[in-house]
């Protein structure tokens, strides 16, 4: 498996994931040959309501970053797509439709939109320091035969930011009640790095090419980041992201377990293969959440 991360300079949704997927091309070939369907899992948060009417967009997948990745494997992959979310505040379905989603599923056969409302739920047991907690996980991410998580970088008021990972494995999680109570849990880390044995990206892009910095991960303010991941290793790729947005890794608990687990490369810690961009170059600081200071110190460190 090509374990490398391909980071690329963007200044459009579009073009930028289309960018760092080339030099990915082939892997992507091989591992979409052996496979008749692929599932996206996109970043739907909130739907426009008129409480939440400006903004909101920001704390969604772009659409022209997944069009870029559908594009960009048509030409080699004749199976089916499956677009999966569960939002966590309002209709999933109007969020499709809001979103250009809908659009999108219109213009081929091979498209199809799916809330994780409505999928079939397998109950799994998810362990943390001191216990276990039974969650209701999407069925069809569980079983998925190729996972591909398209998101773009946040801040966020617990567990400091988000991207590919958190993702799939909190987005797996049915029903916004059970998502709300692992982020009460001081546990939060371990619950997280845990979902791991149950669901896990095949293939992480971050589109980084307006991030979202501040009150994340629905109220913060756009920043132009201007850059894209893609990788087969969700977690070097998250971590590349984690340090692009100025943070320092060693605050990310879940991204520490996940790597103790054995899922995947640590960036910077491991020594990671990485296509394009010079990391350093592409640093752009992300003002924290007001909760900077607290998320500092996870219950890991303690």
């Amino acid at each position: 498996m090509d374990m490398r991360v391909s980071l690329a300079r963007s200044a459009d949704h579009f073009r930028g994931v289309q960018e760092s997927l080339r030099p990915l091309e082939q892997s992507l070939i091989s591992a979409l040959s052996a496979i008749t369907s692929l599932v996206i899992k996109i970043n739907l948060v909130i739907t426009r309501t008129p409480r939440y009417s400006q903004g909101v967009e920001l704390a969604t997948t772009p659409i022209d970053a997944v069009r870029g990745f559908i594009d960009f494997i048509l030409p080699f992959y004749g199976g089916k797509i499956v677009i999966a979310e569960e939002a966590a505040w309002g209709d999933t379905k109007d969020g499709f439709g809001f979103y250009g989603f809908s659009r999108l599923a219109e213009e081929s056969d091979q498209i199809e939109l799916l809330d994780l409302r409505d999928d079939e739920t397998l109950v799994r047991k998810v362990m943390h320091p001191e216990g276990e907690l039974e969650l209701p996980l999407s069925k069809t991410l569980v079983e998925a035969s190729f996972l591909v998580s398209i998101t773009r970088p946040k801040t966020h008021c617990t567990v400091l930011m988000t991207a590919g990972l958190k993702n799939v494995l909190v987005g797996a999680i049915q029903r916004y009640s059970n998502r709300r109570s692992i982020h009460r849990d001081r546990h939060i880390h371990h619950v997280i790095a845990s979902l791991a044995q149950h669901t896990y990206p095949d293939f992480v892009i971050i589109d980084g090419t307006v991030g979202m910095q501040g009150g994340g991960p629905i109220r913060g303010t756009a920043i132009n980041a201007g850059w894209a991941i893609s990788s087969f290793d969700a977690l070097a790729a998250d971590s590349l992201a984690t340090y692009l947005m100025g943070f320092n890794v060693d605050g990310v608990g879940y991204l520490k377990l996940i790597r103790n687990q054995g899922w995947g490369l640590l960036y910077p810690a491991d020594e990671i293969g990485i296509i394009g961009e010079t990391p350093k170059n592409l640093i752009t600081p992300f003002e924290p959440h007001r909760n900077f200071k607290r998320m500092q110190v996870w219950e890991g460190d303690r």
